[in-house]
């Protein structure tokens, strides 16, 4: 089985040939850390165009990466620019996020979701699920799907191990290009 991430690059060209606004994850260590809330989470951060996000250099993973002097120059998906944590209940305008695409490790046939364990994507929507509570977000919770290799989704009896703060996904996209529905 492939040891890397999916690559999604032709999703992104898609989405700025369909004039989609396109945001991607940043984690970062929280410059004041609090009892209870992750040390590092994760925001998503807009790219402003194709040549942006060809533009970047790739992590550790391989998967490109927003460099750390543009990002007070970049919207979030909350509407406001630079990271979320330095303007946690600002209101704006076209805030929010209408898909989000999230990796996994494993998934199980009830849509559950075995991240890489370190809860980013699972405390990124308890934030923008608070967020949308609150008005600060113009949409609702956004729609979940996973893209997965086949040899990814377990067999009809097993099931991915959950806790009380993962997220169940709405849809998991298959490699073969199989399209399942929780719905």
């Amino acid at each position: 089985m492939p040891a890397n991430e999916i690559v999604t690059t032709q999703i992104l060209e898609h989405s700025f040939l369909d004039g989609k606004k396109v945001f991607v994850p940043c984690i970062y260590k929280r410059s004041k850390p609090e009892p209870g809330i992750p040390t590092s989470i994760m925001d998503m951060l807009e790219l402003k165009s194709l040549d942006d996000f060809r533009a970047l250099k790739p992590d550790n993973w391989g998967i490109p990466t927003i460099p750390k002097d543009s990002i007070p120059h970049r919207k979030n998906c909350f509407g406001v620019s630079g990271l979320s944590e330095e303007h946690p209940d600002e209101k704006a305008d076209d805030a929010g996020l209408d898909l989000l695409v999230m990796p996994g490790m494993g998934f199980d046939l009830s849509f559950g979701r075995l991240g890489h364990g370190k809860g980013y994507y699972d405390y990124f929507l308890q934030r923008y699920a608070e967020h949308s509570q609150k008005g600060l977000v113009s949409k609702g919770m956004p729609f979940l799907a996973a893209l997965s290799l086949n040899e990814q989704i377990l067999g009809q009896d097993e099931q991915v191990p959950m806790g009380p703060t993962d997220w169940r996904v709405d849809a998991l996209i298959q490699g073969d290009g199989t399209v399942l529905r929780a719905d």
